[in-house]
């Protein structure tokens, strides 16, 4: 290129220490990167000799990041086509030069995988082919790279796009199957690299779905055969010299751990028929492919139990969860079944026990022992994991092996009691502590669990010789969540757990003697008065905790506490409020960090204590109603709707709904605080918040039942949000307005935008729910008759209104009660207007039918608060509806404060003076029965 020096000038500048002259030599690449031939020098430049290593790494770099930005854009910094293929031919020869150098070997890689990724047709086969097959070593590491990178990008093609995938596995795995054969032989760290490569490769082309490869099972059972092969193989002195730690990050240790990876993810793909997997290719591996597996599984664990074969964590992992698939598929079970002992006691227990490596964490990191050992939103291949899975999957599956599992158990545990001072057998406790707690869903003997916590469990939380002994028996408490039936255990149990969460400087005890607690006070509320005096102290060291170890548990564990001892608890409020708003700001202060103020892509760990932490303020201002924390949190909602926290949002709305709730409670209207969030709120639906409309719908509601009534300041803003989401053509949005709207009818007497949720329910294709515009309507009745029924008219509603209303059945309170009301507006007007008027009879007959059935419906709405069965029996589609008509009896309306029968006894004593003609009509319309209840209610109303 003409500008080849001003280019390489550039690069160097990019090095430099001053940041201007870095950003003005990018300004300037920028510029020279639209020019053609821009690529193509910067390949030649990281190929050139003559060239220093720090520019060439640099050119590498950017050259990889231009190519997968590049490579097809349409845009002026796109690479040509006519550029394109000389940088393929050159590409290849860069990957065998620089096949040794690890600085420049990976942005050549990912350089090629930028081609395919951005959909090029580079077919590489005949390339891969012919460097396998050439007899010269410095070919083998580069083509494999290749077959490596090109499985990757093809991993996930479907079956009917897998055309090119299935011809590189059926014309490249042939060769490499030789090679393999070699590979696995050596113990020197590149060869072990090739096989690491060969073995992922063949992940790629064959466990995400099925390849055409594998109709030659013969191919299938050698591959077979070589990842048990790698599985079974000793490492090398020189691994076992390096601590465990490193050892596993060794290349001949990740080989191991991707021959059972492998072998766990093949028994998991294709363990049942699919429409590409056959019966008979299934009855194949099980009858003779797996059993092979297991053989020589069994040998492995023989080998490992004995120690004469070190695993990695992550090995153990795959190779229980291919036993633990095995027990729980119905016709591999029997292969599993006269080994499970075995398995349990050679690998399953000791894969939970405590050992040198835990205790030597626990002594140098406590956080990170606890996060490790104790963490079960932990997404980890660790052995621990998949051994307890084993054991829940046994217990759930295949509990005829329970008894002597329990059996098994109680024995280390009545061992170690006896000789407490071998520390081996304190190692032993911890796994089969983790073993009992695991099962306790499975045991149904009360008398046994009592007696488990009463001899074992409180002699571990009682001693100090082993503490992680003590933090693992307060988990054994936490997670046994049945209430205890003997009272002296459980006193016993509450009084040491509080004493080690009160005292203890260990971490690990801190975080599980809380999380007993929780446990505890939930599960037995027979406690609750005996304890309540300790739960101020309770609180007060969570308080402290929570500061200087963040974790979920201590706010789920506070929000415990809140709920049941809000009494004991208010004077810590405004205390415990700001502690938590601290808490909050700092770990959302970090997510935002992290994501660079992005709120799409959160941290996991963190969010999820950021969300215990919301839930807990809410549940602090809803149990706490004597105390107003409006202003100590309102802080936290302002900096939620500021910084766009959507991965609150649910959390977010709970809290900001609490406030509202508690404001009008303790000030009888919203106070400025709230008024400013539903502000903030408002001003979010111009950014961000739009999208997310229904997920607000809660809060808007309160607002409506309670904020707007007294202050109408914001209904104009507000009701332009309502009027958008109607045009959004999103189905469940647009119900959730006409929803609000219905509410805001009642609660207002107005009725905006009815005409348009008329207009836009009628568009077909969103299939808009009738019986949400029905109770809008009649909402709007009650609040402007004349004008609801001149909107229905004009916009030809009337009719399908009143079909809709007639064959639907409301079952709820609020369902009921809104149609009489509704029915009561239109028999009181003076004059009905002539789209009504003849249809008096109908309305006549149906508000004595509606009377009838409300005293059952208030008695289901008070049965399903209780948690009892309903009245009477309804059929599923009656249950169903009933179900979603209870939303609206869980809110508090207008029509709370209305007596139905009062207004029907008022409406029947003044109809025959004020129009005797209306009278006779309406009385006409009913027959026997409907006469008889109404005498009856109205003399029943009249004496009360």
């Amino acid at each position: 290129m003409s500008n080849s020096q001003a280019i390489v000038a550039c690069i160097e500048h990019t090095m430099v220490s001053d940041a201007n002259v870095i950003k003005e030599a990018e300004r300037q690449l920028q510029e020279y990167q639209k020019e053609d031939g821009f690529t193509s020098f910067l390949l030649t430049l990281i190929t050139n000799d003559d060239t220093p290593s720090t520019i060439r790494l640099s050119a590498a770099i950017y050259f990889k990041n231009k190519v997968i930005r590049s490579w097809n854009a349409k845009r002026d910094d796109g690479i040509k086509p006519a550029e394109q293929q000389a940088i393929k031919d050159n590409l290849i020869q860069a990957l065998i030069k620089f096949a040794e150098d690890n600085h420049i070997r990976p942005h050549i890689t990912e350089a090629i995988k930028g081609i395919l990724d951005n959909n090029d047709h580079w077919d590489l086969i005949e390339i891969i082919t012919k460097m396998l097959t050439s007899g010269q070593q410095d070919y083998l590491y580069p083509g494999i790279l290749l077959l490596f990178t090109v499985c990757r990008v093809h991993r996930w093609d479907m079956a009917d796009e897998r055309d090119y995938i299935d011809k590189v596995a059926l014309n490249v795995f042939p060769i490499i199957e030789e090679s393999s054969s070699q590979l696995v032989n050596a113990t020197d760290y590149r060869s072990s690299e090739l096989l690491y490569l060969i073995l992922k490769s063949f992940k790629y082309a064959c466990l995400s779905n099925f390849p055409a490869y594998f109709k030659n099972v013969e191919k299938l059972s050698a591959w077979i055969q070589l990842h048990l092969y790698v599985c079974a193989k000793p490492l090398p002195q020189e691994v076992m010299d390096l601590e465990p730690s490193d050892r596993s990050l060794d290349k001949r240790v990740k080989v191991t751990k991707w021959g059972f990876g492998n072998l766990n993810k093949f028994i998991h793909r294709y363990a049942k028929s699919t429409k590409l997997v056959s019966e008979e290719f299934i009855t194949y591996v099980f009858e003779n492919l797996v059993p092979t597996i297991l053989e020589q599984y069994f040998k492995v664990i023989e080998a490992w139990s004995d120690r004469s074969l070190w695993l990695s964590d992550a090995s153990l992992f795959y190779l229980i969860e291919f036993l633990n698939k095995c027990m729980i598929t119905v016709k591999l079970y029997p292969l599993l079944n006269p080994h499970i002992m075995t398995i349990i006691k050679s690998i399953i227990l000791p894969c939970l026990d405590a050992n040198e490596e835990s205790v030597e964490l626990w002594e140098d990191d406590q956080e990170e022992y606890t996060r490790r050992y104790y963490d079960t939103m932990r997404d980890t291949t660790s052995a621990d994991k998949a051994a307890v899975d084993f054991i829940f999957a046994m217990g759930a599956h295949q509990d005829n092996h329970l008894q002597e599992l329990l059996h098994y158990l109680n024995g280390i545990l009545t061992e170690f009691s006896q000789n407490t001072d071998d520390v081996k057998m304190a190692y032993r406790q911890e796994g089969a502590m983790r073993g009992l707690s695991t099962l306790f869903e499975q045991m149904n003997e009360k008398t046994e669990i009592d007696n488990v916590f009463g001899t074992f469990i409180l002699a571990l939380l009682s001693q100090d010789k082993y503490p992680f002994l003590c933090a693992r028996a307060l988990n054994t408490v936490a997670l046994y969540t049945n209430s205890l039936d003997d009272m002296g255990v459980l006193s016993k149990i509450f009084e040491v757990t509080y004493s080690q969460f009160l005292t203890s400087d260990f971490i690990p005890i801190q975080v599980q003697g809380a999380d007993a607690l929780k446990t505890l006070i939930i599960c037995n509320e027979s406690i609750h008065s005996s304890i309540s005096s300790q739960v101020p102290l309770i609180m007060e060291r969570l308080l402290k905790l929570s500061k200087s170890f963040e974790t979920d548990v201590y706010p789920e564990v506070m929000e415990a506490f809140v709920e049941r001892f809000s009494d004991e608890l208010t004077p810590f409020a405004a205390e415990l409020a700001n502690n938590l708003v601290e808490q909050f700001l700092r770990l959302d202060q970090s997510i935002i960090e992290n994501n660079g103020g992005s709120y799409s892509t959160g941290d996991p760990d963190l969010e999820i204590q950021a969300a215990s932490i919301l839930q807990t303020m809410s549940t602090m201002v809803m149990s706490m109603s004597k105390v107003s924390l409006i202003d100590n949190f309102a802080p936290v909602v302002k900096f939620l709707q500021l910084n766009a926290q959507m991965a609150f949002q649910m959390e977010l709305v709970e809290l900001m709904d609490s406030l509202a709730l508690s404001s009008k409670m303790l000030h009888g209207e919203f106070t400025p605080a709230i008024w400013d969030a539903f502000n903030d709120l408002l001003d979010a639906f111009q950014t961000y918040a739009a999208e997310y409309f229904e997920g607000y719908s809660v809060f808007f509601e309160t607002v409506i039942l309670y904020g707007f009534p007294t202050d109408s300041t914001f209904v104009e803003p507000f009701l332009s949000i309502l009027a958008s989401q109607l045009d959004s053509k999103i189905d469940y949005n647009i119900e959730s307005v006409i929803q609000l709207l219905t509410y805001y009818g009642l609660t207002l007497r107005d009725t905006p935008l009815f005409d348009k949720c008329i207009e836009v329910s009628a568009d077909e294709s969103l299939e808009i729910d009738e019986r949400g515009m029905v109770k809008l309507t009649l909402a709007n009745i009650i609040s402007k008759p004349i004008e609801t029924l001149q909107t229905c008219e004009n916009t030809g509603y009337t009719l399908k209104f009143l079909n809709d209303w007639f064959d639907s059945k409301f079952l709820s309170v609020f369902g009921i009660k809104l149609q009489i009301m509704a029915i009561i507006t239109l028999l009181t007007l003076p004059e009905l207007p002539s789209c009504v008027n003849g249809f008096v009879g109908q309305f006549s007959s149906k508000l004595i039918t509606l009377a009838q059935s409300l005293p059952a419906a208030i008695r289901n709405r008070d049965a399903m608060t209780k948690g009892e069965e309903f009245e009477g029996l309804m059929d599923p589609a009656e249950e169903d509806e009933y179900f979603l008509d209870y939303d609206d009896d869980a809110k508090e309306t207008v029509l709370d404060q209305v007596n139905a029968f009062h207004e029907l006894h008022k409406f029947f004593q003044q109809i025959p003076s004020i129009s005797p003609d209306r009278y006779q009509q309406i009385m006409s319309a009913l027959n026997n029965d409907q006469k008889e209840f109404l005498e009856e209610a109205l003399k029943f109303v009249a004496e009360h």
